[in-house]
């Protein structure tokens, strides 16, 4: 692998909607992730004779919004800590072309509204810029991507991943069901449709929504460039030096012949594939696509693969979550955007804290006295005022240098408990904060455990800590070879797909070896 290169976390694919609020959530994206892109989404929502529809086209409105993300842009963009890129979505005929988010390298180029999708590019080739199809996999008359209009120069990477959920293709482990009115998922417009067609496209994902960028769980890009700036990011998505991941930061890099994921490059009758991961937690498999088929996979789940801990010093992560808690569903009247607070602290013995990984959905979170012992913290969930559930959890990763005899002490809430290394290896701990709910119960209907024949109605308005159990390092790490994989004669695609046990994925952009 490339020592030159560090892997980057950001997000292409933000609305920033509401100008109000554009200070404060490039404030908390910087404190989330390393780039993002800042976004105008120049649409809007009108009547028509009754019937609901989306604008299309330039309105004036839009480019004084344009005008003022880019000064946002301007502001915010450190190079070396936070890199900001302007960008908008595309706004002429999406629905015959697929949808397109157009990213400048700088500010002061135009809010560009061409109807057609090869007008566009035609257009941007005289500026510095990328054209990123996304959510790809819907119908490509409506929506889809049509890869018949494919520019690989300015479109070296699309969103394989977002709030719509998975365009890799359709017979693959997610789909693209979240939407009911772009879908369902369907032939014509998937990644592998595109690379099927012989198509050099990398991946990337990102949220596809407004609020914090680079949101966990709606899909978060990975660039492996020399360095955190506008030049050097620019300069690896080009050579599709990327990777998609839905929200865990699994750090996934592949090579083959010598040559780095995103290359095009000659080879012989087969080749070896070099892959290297490091996790967030308990790795399920690894597969290896070639040409659309998985062609060998890796599988680590198993009792071999969970050692009961260890006597000897190694690394650990351990995965923390907050949230849950009363609803107004079981009659409490709790206002709309009402929030709970938690403040907390770990504190590590006979061990070292390695480093945190975030796993936020919401701005306005904390993290901060992080040093090889403790690390604080204050958030913020959504209180459950309606049936939505975004937002209303929190969590963070631990990586924990240690024994089975490290200590894990964790306060937070009024709550306090301590958990050894072993005891964390071998189960998850629930911590229900019921004396805090009982209390709420009493003071807001009232009613206590003599008034309710079931207590578990205490159980499911508290607010829940979840420790969930150690993962030891040999279960997030790997690195291996898949040897000997046979080539057909002339174009071919590889690339990874990784899975970890709790849900969470990763792509990696392809190889193209071209066999002689």
């Amino acid at each position: 692998m490339n020592q030159s290169l560090s892997l980057y976390w950001g997000d292409f694919h933000t609305h920033f909607q509401n100008l109000r609020e554009a200070d404060s959530l490039l404030e908390a994206a910087a404190a989330n992730i390393d780039f993002a892109a800042v976004l105008c989404y120049p649409f809007t929502w009108e009547r028509k004779n009754g019937l609901l529809v989306e604008t299309t086209g330039q309105r004036p409105e839009f480019l004084l919004w344009w005008e003022k993300l880019q000064q946002y842009c301007r502001r915010h963009h450190q190079p070396g800590k936070f890199v900001t890129f302007p960008g908008y979505e595309w706004h002429g005929n999406r629905t015959r072309y697929g949808d397109h988010n157009v990213i400048y390298f700088q500010e002061g180029y135009p809010l560009d509204d061409t109807w057609s999708l090869p007008d566009l590019y035609r257009r941007m080739k005289c500026r510095k810029a990328f054209v990123i199809p996304h959510h790809t996999g819907y119908f490509p008359d409506y929506r889809g991507k049509d890869w018949r209009y494919f520019d690989p120069e300015l479109s070296p990477v699309m969103e394989v991943f977002s709030l719509h959920g998975s365009s890799e293709g359709i017979l693959t482990p997610q789909g693209q069901e979240r939407n009911l009115n772009l879908g369902p998922l369907t032939s014509g417009g998937t990644l592998q449709d595109g690379l099927n067609q012989g198509l050099i496209v990398g991946v990337i994902g990102s949220n596809d929504s407004p609020g914090l960028p680079g949101r966990w769980g709606l899909g978060r890009a990975g660039v492996w460039a020399e360095e955190l700036t506008r030049p050097s990011l620019w300069e690896a998505i080009s050579r599709r030096r990327t990777v998609a991941v839905t929200g865990d930061r699994i750090n996934l890099a592949a090579t083959c012949e010598g040559q780095f994921m995103g290359s095009v490059f000659p080879a012989g009758k087969r080749v070896d594939v070099e892959v290297c991961v490091v996790a967030s937690d308990s790795l399920d498999r690894v597969e290896l696509i070639h040409n659309g088929s998985v062609v060998e996979t890796l599988a680590l789940s198993g009792p071999n693969f969970s050692p009961a801990g260890s006597k000897k010093k190694k690394r650990y992560k351990v995965r923390l979550e907050m949230g849950w808690g009363p609803a107004n569903a079981w009659g409490f009247s709790f206002p709309p955007g009402s929030f709970w607070r938690w403040q907390g602290q770990l504190r590590v013995e006979r061990g070292r804290l390695v480093g945190v990984e975030k796993c936020l959905t919401l701005p306005g979170q904390e993290v901060k006295g992080l040093t090889s012992q403790k690390v604080s913290w204050v958030f913020r969930t959504r209180v459950r005022t309606d049936a939505g559930v975004a937002g209303t959890r929190e969590g963070l990763i631990f990586e924990i240098e240690g024994t089975e005899k490290s200590t894990l002490y964790f306060s937070m809430e009024g709550w306090r408990g301590q958990y050894t290394l072993k005891e964390l290896v071998g189960r998850s701990y629930l911590v229900p904060l019921l004396r805090e709910s009982g209390q709420r119960l009493r003071e807001v209907f009232p009613l206590d455990k003599k008034n309710l024949a079931r207590a578990d109605v205490c159980f499911f308005n508290a607010r829940k800590i979840l420790i969930h159990r150690a993962c030891p390092q040999e279960e997030y790490q790997l690195s291996h070879t898949f040897r000997q994989v046979k080539l057909k004669k002339g174009h071919n695609y590889l690339y990874l797909r990784v899975s970890q046990r709790n849900g969470q994925l990763a792509w990696s952009s392809p190889l193209w070896p071209q066999s002689r």
